[in-house]
């Protein structure tokens, strides 16, 4: 098989998204029946995938998204593309429609290069492609619909553009990947869509995703970040779901208990950080509570691995990557009983409830100062690890793309 591979332009700063295309684009790479992946990106993120351009299955082809005329076409592509989905839905003349949306695709900057490659089929791992309605299958991966479940998170506008680029997305790809079993019955039940379109995938979580895998010398990292000794770790951009405001409530809680531990938090910093930030000082916690955006990933390997225990309190996840990065790392690991997290962990003593801040407080301090519920937890997650490195990953996604006849 000769696929393209489509990794997003905005890298890290979407958070998992990126470390989960990583995730998947090694598996492929290992899959006797793929014979060559072209990845599609931007500029900015090919610079920072040294592992993979001089591997003899690998050829990256580059769309730079900040090019003025590129950016034309984007929008161009777009307009005419949602003009005919609208219409499309008022009329009811899908084959017509078809017809017209693979002639805009014309416009769309990306079509060449997966018309010039000899491309048999397009892989993307997010749940918008950039580009629909091509003489090759589109694949893509739908990561969550978390607006049914907590539409007070997102403004009018952001729900509006989720549905229609979901709604486009689900009609226009011809098969849909999702991590978790609940991903997919939130599609069926709320656009309706054939199950038999919808395959679930579970990703190698077992297997470590950084990029580089360089971890960075702790005394340097301490050094850099002001950091001390004793802190949990919450690796995770703030959005409003990721509930970090119940954490800060937690830490305060427990140092007010006489309990000195500090907190750090990594990931990207949406424009919801300044109602974080606004917390950190009412709760008078800005000396022991450290956001320090997006890190290198040497650094943040150094942060697990020198933490004293990782806390994820999410309200909704449709698969932590966090969460299995601290279990490989064999650091003592707590998190929330929502969606396939409590499946993850495999043990409810390692689990809170999200919306109940003492008992979060109380699991925190016995991950803290319970050593032998330390050692459970640790012995759990390497027992967990080794039972999803027995699972063959690849076959899930080689069955998907076996759907479609090739040549």
């Amino acid at each position: 098989m000769k696929i393209a591979y489509y990794i997003h332009h905005t890298t890290i700063s979407a958070g998992g998204i990126f470390t989960y295309s990583i995730g998947i684009l090694r598996l492929l790479i290992n899959a006797s029946q793929i014979d060559r992946i072209t990845i599609i990106t931007s500029p900015e993120v090919a610079k920072i995938l040294t592992e993979y351009k001089d591997l003899k299955k690998i050829k990256i082809r580059t769309v730079d998204r900040k090019n003025s005329i590129i950016k034309l076409r984007m929008l161009i592509w777009f307009g005419l593309y949602l003009i005919a989905e609208v219409v499309q839905e008022i009329i009811r003349a899908k084959k017509f429609f078809s017809c017209v949306k693979n002639f805009i695709s014309k416009v769309n900057p990306y079509q060449k290069i997966l018309n010039t490659n000899n491309i048999e089929l397009l892989h993307v791992p997010i749940q918008y492609a950039p580009i629909y309605k091509l003489p090759l299958p589109i694949i893509v991966t739908m990561h969550d619909l978390q607006e049914y479940h907590f539409p007070h998170y997102f403004s009018i506008k952001e729900r509006l553009h989720r549905f229609i680029n979901n709604k486009i997305s689900l009609n226009d790809s011809d098969q849909i990947v999702v991590s978790f079993n609940h991903v997919k019955n939130d599609i069926v039940s709320h656009f309706r869509i054939a199950e038999e379109k919808i395959s679930v995938c579970p990703p190698p979580f077992a297997n470590d995703w950084f990029v580089n895998k360089s971890e960075s010398e702790w005394n340097n990292v301490q050094t850099k970040y002001k950091i001390g000794s004793k802190y949990i770790l919450y690796p995770a951009a703030t959005w409003e779901h990721k509930n970090h405001l119940s954490l800060l409530k937690a830490v305060k809680q427990i140092r007010d208990e006489g309990l000195d531990i500090a907190l750090v938090c990594t990931g990207n910093q949406t424009k919801y950080y300044e109602t974080i930030h606004k917390r950190i000082e009412e709760l008078k916690l800005s000396e022991c509570v450290h956001f320090l955006g997006i890190v290198p990933e040497g650094d943040l390997i150094s942060f697990y691995k020198n933490s004293s225990l990782v806390v994820i309190p999410t309200f909704y996840e449709a698969g932590s990557g966090p969460l299995y990065e601290a279990m490989r790392y064999r650091v003592p690991v707590i998190c929330s009983n929502v969606t396939s997290l409590p499946d993850t962990v495999g043990n409810d003593d390692f689990l809170f409830d999200p919306n109940n801040v003492d008992a979060l407080a109380k699991k925190i301090k016995i991950g803290l100062k319970d050593e032998n519920f330390r050692q459970r937890n640790v012995e759990n997650s390497k027992t967990r690890i080794q039972n999803f490195r027995n699972i063959d990953y690849s076959k899930n996604f080689i069955n998907v793309y076996k759907k479609f006849k090739f040549g």
